[in-house]
C-alpha cells in the first residue's frame, strides 16, 4: 500500500482492539489531532504483520500506534529511525502508554500528541537460535508468562479482558511443569523456571516489576523467579496486588544484553505480550534508538 506523502502523521489501528476496526472510531481521534494542526492518514490493519508492513513505508513521520500493546510493538518492528512513535492506548494493558504516563482515555491520548515531549527511549531486540531478530518495547517474559499467553483463548480474552490473563494463569500455575532455564549474563549463569527481561517498569498493566527509570537507562533489568510457586508466596503475593515492584522480592541484576537457554527442554518467549518462538534466545538493548512522542 502507498501512503500519503502529504500528511506528517499517519495512525496505524487494529481492528481487533477495541473499537479500533471501526474506521468513524478511528476518525474521531483523527480529527482532534487534525484540529491540533496535523495533517492525519488513517490505516487500519488487515492481518497479523500488517501494521509492521505499513509503519515500514512511513518513512520520517509521526507513527500513532492505536491498539493495545500488541499493536505497539509490530508498528515499533516497523519504524525507521527517522520516524517517531506516539500511542492511542486502546488495549487492555496499554503497558507502554502507562511507562509514557498517557492518560488511558484515548481523546485526552490525542491531547498528549500534541502537546507532548519529544524524546528518545531504549528498545530491547531479541534474537532467536536462527539469528532471526525482533524488538520489545516494554519486556521479554521467559517461560511461565509465555505459557499464560499461549494458554489465553481470544473468547476469553474478548469475555474477561486483563481478568482473563490471570484465570489462565492460575490455571497454568498448578497444572504446568516449569523446566530450569539457565540465564547467562556474562561470565554468570543463575538457574530460574520463570525470567523477565524488563525495560520498564509496568507489566500486565499497572503491576510493577521495576522501578521507574528503566526506559531510559540505557540498561534492562532482568528478574529471575527461582520457583514459580514463589509467586504465591504470602509476601510475594502481597506485594504483587499492592503493586510493589517484583524485583524487591525476587533476585535481578541489570545489563545491557543477557541470553537464555533451556537444555532439552521447549519454553516458549513472549515479547511485549505476544509469543515470540522458544528458547534459546539473545536479549540485547538498544539505548536511545526510539524516538518517542509523550
Amino acid at each position: 500500500m502507498k501512503m500519503d506523502t502529504v500528511t506528517d502523521t499517519v495512525i496505524i489501528g487494529n481492528p481487533n482492539s477495541g473499537r479500533a476496526g471501526d474506521e468513524d472510531y478511528l476518525e474521531r481521534f483523527a480529527k482532534i489531532l487534525r484540529s491540533g494542526g496535523l495533517a492525519v492518514e488513517v490505516l487500519n490493519t488487515e492481518h497479523p504483520g500488517h501494521a509492521t508492513e505499513l509503519a515500514s513505508l512511513a518513512g520520517e513521520r509521526l507513527v500513532v500506534a492505536a491498539g493495545g500493546d500488541g499493536t505497539v510493538n509490530e508498528v515499533l518492528n516497523g519504524l525507521s529511525p527517522a520516524a517517531t512513535l506516539g500511542v492511542l492506548p486502546l488495549g487492555t494493558a496499554n503497558v507502554l502508554a502507562r511507562e509514557f504516563g498517557l492518560p488511558l482515555d484515548p481523546a485526552e491520548a490525542c491531547q498528549r500528541i500534541l502537546q507532548g515531549e519529544r524524546s528518545s527511549v531504549d528498545f530491547g531486540v531479541a534474537t532467536n537460535d536462527e539469528g532471526a531478530e525482533r524488538r520489545f518495547a516494554c519486556m521479554a517474559g521467559i517461560g511461565f508468562d509465555a505459557e499464560v499467553i499461549g494458554a489465553v483463548t481470544p473468547r476469553l480474552k474478548r469475555y474477561l479482558r486483563r481478568l482473563a490473563f490471570q484465570v489462565t494463569a492460575f490455571k497454568v500455575l498448578f497444572g504446568n511443569r516449569f523446566p530450569p532455564l539457565e540465564v547467562i549474563h556474562g561470565d554468570e549463569v543463575h538457574t530460574a523456571r520463570f525470567a523477565i527481561v524488563a525495560n520498564g517498569q509496568y507489566y500486565g498493566g499497572d503491576y510493577k516489576v521495576s522501578e521507574p527509570g528503566l526506559l531510559t537507562s540505557g540498561e534492562f533489568e532482568t528478574i529471575l523467579v527461582e520457583r514459580v510457586s514463589d509467586l504465591l508466596r504470602p509476601d510475594v503475593f502481597a506485594g504483587i496486588m499492592a503493586r510493589r515492584p517484583l524485583n524487591r522480592a525476587m533476585m535481578s541484576f541489570t545489563s545491557t544484553e543477557v541470553h537464555a537457554r533451556a537444555p532439552g527442554a521447549e519454553v516458549p518467549v513472549q515479547l511485549d505480550g505476544e509469543l515470540w518462538g522458544e528458547l534459546p534466545m539473545s536479549f540485547r538493548i538498544e539505548p536511545g534508538a526510539l524516538k518517542v512522542i509523550r
